[in-house]
């Protein structure tokens, strides 16, 4: 009798806790949507002082960096899976907007790089100016920057940002307007700015213009 019982009541143990399963992953699953909100709100917020400091201005870029932001519209775009130790590349179009400091994107949300940005900001962007045009105006330079990429908060910002892209990519609003689509914000911090002889002169908020090395 005391044995049954034991094993009866184990048994109803085991029942109430996997009945108790999906129910703590709802929660859990709940818990991370909040959290990853709040990171994101606060990058935002970063983000916002920042761009009231001027901490990030278009000037302050080296000439070559301006004119390949101000003459190209595709970068490539790497991004982190930091749980798989992984990473990932999408080609993008891309808006630079001098006044607000940030280089604007958009991704659907149901792609893999949107799943890596709700988890690491970490981000590389590689524009190239290596005579892809007719004009004979090509800066012969490839430029990899570095930074941090928010996901912004649908509202003015968001919008704001979005019209800004669409403007400068009217050819593409399949790619930027839809329920389904995020604007992302890059906050350059880093860059490496190549030339066609192999010459790589750095660039950071922090320390300004380092030459090539003679």
């Amino acid at each position: 009798m005391g044995t049954g019982a034991a094993s009866s009541s184990s048994v109803a143990l085991s029942l109430a806790l996997f009945a108790a399963i999906p129910a703590l992953a709802v929660f859990y699953a709940q818990r991370k949507r909040q959290q990853e909100k709040a990171r994101h709100e606060q990058n935002i917020d970063v983000l916002r002082e920042q761009f009231k400091r001027g901490s990030i201005c278009y000037s302050e870029f080296p000439p070559v960096v301006k004119d390949v932001l101000r003459r190209c519209k595709l970068a490539y775009l790497a991004t982190v899976d930091a749980e798989n130790d992984t990473s990932h590349l999408s080609l993008m179009r891309f808006t630079y907007l001098p006044d607000d400091g940030v280089i604007v994107m958009s991704t659907n949300m149901n792609t893999k790089k949107f799943n890596m940005l709700r988890n690491q900001t970490g981000v590389a962007l590689l524009i190239h100016d290596f005579h892809q045009f007719e004009d004979g105006m090509s800066t012969g330079a490839s430029i990899t920057l570095n930074g941090r990429c928010c996901i912004v908060e649908p509202g003015p910002d968001a919008e704001r940002f979005r019209q800004a892209h669409l403007r400068a990519n009217p050819r593409y609003p399949q790619f930027i307007i839809g329920k389904d689509i995020a604007i992302l914000a890059v906050e350059v911090q880093k860059a490496r700015i190549a030339d066609i002889h192999d010459r790589v002169t750095k660039w950071s908020v922090s320390e300004g213009v380092t030459p090539p090395a003679s």
